[in-house]
């Protein structure tokens, strides 16, 4: 009978991780024994779980200093098997006639200039 199995990483790094769904996402996989490091622009809003060991890097996901920085922590730590989790997002309510575009360049690069250079950062 086949079975589906998989494994966690040894460490996954979270986009997002001070508010909401990143938050969230940190606290379950530290409960699953995961190592985690959170990227957001807010500080860590969880004592206990920054207590337990989940580092976070407080920068721009669309960044590159924001990159090297989680890069390093990751080679000092010595995690062999990383993962990502991209839920730094941002959404801005409105029609196109309200757009500016300083609104439209801050969403592009959260959304999708920090989801790529995360990639691009720690696929090496």
């Amino acid at each position: 009978m086949p079975q589906l199995t998989f494994e966690l990483p040894d460490t996954v790094v979270v986009t997002g991780a001070s508010p909401g769904l990143g938050h969230e996402l940190c606290s379950l996989l530290v409960e699953a024994g995961v190592a985690t490091v959170g990227v957001d622009l807010a500080a860590a809003q969880d004592k206990p779980r920054r207590a337990r060991g989940v580092p976070s890097r407080r920068g721009d996901v669309a960044g590159e200093a924001t990159w090297e920085k989680v890069v390093a922590r990751l080679r000092y730590s010595g995690a062999k098997r990383i993962g990502l989790v991209t839920s730094a997002a941002i959404l801005d309510v409105g029609t196109i006639l309200e757009a500016t575009p300083a609104i439209m360049s801050r969403a592009l690069n959260v959304n999708i200039v920090g989801t790529a250079l995360a990639i691009k950062f720690l696929l090496p």
